[in-house]
């Protein structure tokens, strides 16, 4: 019996120094740099039930799978497509071991050389505009990081930036989260989560994150315009306004935001602060159109409303009459020059040439309404 037993023993025995014979030529081969010989032969101990819990399996592994995933050969690279993720787990499996044969520190080193390769990988993908796989390099890089008690905040934007340009939106959002929490890149975080929020639908959270980075980062010009569109697109002027003037201080050079506060004051019925808004808007940009239109817009509407006044007085009380109708008159003689600087800037607009010939009929100008009469007509038959 005891003979049987030390025969059974013998075999098992046997059994694993053949596996752990695999992992040695694994080591050969790879010294040699017969890559296809060491990954058959590393792939076959690792598969193995007696070599598969081996500290050293997973140390060669890493190894071997770490040369193919360098290699700038073709023929050596292809052997493998996921040769970055397996030589990642071999050293991972390796570090979770306890033996007085290993050396940690020259296994981490080896782990660590990873990182570039995960990183170079990341962006030779991204180039080839293969998003998926970049994001799956670059999270390998951040992921040998973080195992190294390195924090690469260039890394965790780099998947941002991917993300978004791959349309990741999920992706995206989970590493802005991860910006904001590290304090990585400032504001431009939170205006990017903003963004990602407003278009999904979510205007409340793009507020509530505006708010958050606002108190953090009060001046930004960035998130100010995001808060100001949402509050237009939905009405609230007041706080547009507030925004606005904020803005302003911050760049005083801006055209766009005398345009949009003069828009607001506009709508308020507050026509001295529009017209000042635009008037401004105009001197910054003298090739704005939507300023100059406004503006002689704002005169016409407000010429139109004295001749309306002007025509509903009884026909008896034709001094009355003729008083409102100069008031009218007069009006639409101050937008007129702003209407006919918006033609200059925009020739083609309808608008403008048919405003152009109305004001043209009323304040006497009848030669320059004939006149525009014709251009509206030639733009009508597409002349």
């Amino acid at each position: 019996m005891k003979k049987l037993i030390i025969a059974g023993l013998l075999i098992v025995s046997t059994g694993a120094f053949a596996q752990k014979a695999k992992v040695t030529s694994a080591v050969n081969y790879l010294r040699y740099e017969n890559y296809a010989e060491a990954k058959e032969a590393i792939d076959a101990a690792s598969g193995n039930a007696t070599t598969s819990d081996w500290w050293k399996t997973h140390y060669i592994k890493g190894q071997v799978y770490s040369a193919i995933a360098k290699s700038t050969d073709p023929a050596v690279s292809g052997l493998d497509t996921e040769a970055l993720s397996k030589a990642v787990d071999g050293f991972e499996k390796t570090l979770t071991y306890e033996d007085k044969r290993m050396d940690k520190a020259e296994i981490k080193g080896k782990y660590r050389s990873l990182v570039n390769v995960a990183f170079s990988d990341g962006v030779t993908k991204y180039n080839a505009k293969e998003f998926d796989a970049s994001i799956k390099s670059f999270k390998i890089a951040e992921k040998i990081n973080v195992a190294n008690g390195i924090i690469d905040t260039g890394l965790t934007y780099n998947i941002v930036l991917v993300a978004l340009d791959g349309n990741k939106n999920d992706v995206a959002m989970e590493y802005l989260n991860k910006c904001i929490e590290g304090g990585i890149k400032g504001s431009s975080p939170y205006a990017s989560k903003a963004k990602l929020q407003a278009e999904s639908g979510d205007e409340d959270g793009a507020l509530a994150t505006l708010k958050i980075g606002r108190e953090k980062y009060p001046n930004d010009q960035a998130m100010l315009t995001q808060e100001l569109n949402i509050y237009l697109k939905n009405g609230k002027m007041d706080e547009a306004l507030a925004n606005l003037n904020v803005a302003i201080e911050n760049d005083p050079t801006n055209h766009i935001f005398y345009f949009a506060r003069g828009t607001i004051y506009d709508n308020k019925g507050d026509m001295d602060n529009a017209t000042a808004n635009y008037i401004k808007a105009g001197e910054l940009k003298p090739d704005h159109f939507d300023s100059f239109y406004n503006l002689g817009a704002l005169y016409y509407n407000q010429g139109a409303e004295k001749l309306t006044e002007a025509n509903n007085v009884p026909p008896s009380k034709v001094d009355e009459y003729n008083k409102k109708k100069g008031e009218a008159v007069a009006i639409l003689e101050k937008g007129l020059p702003h209407l006919e600087r918006a033609h200059e800037i925009n020739p083609t607009d309808a608008s403008t040439m048919n405003s152009l010939k109305t004001v043209y009929t009323l304040v006497g100008q009848t030669p320059k309404a004939i006149e525009m009469n014709k251009k509206i007509e030639a733009a009508a038959a597409g002349q």
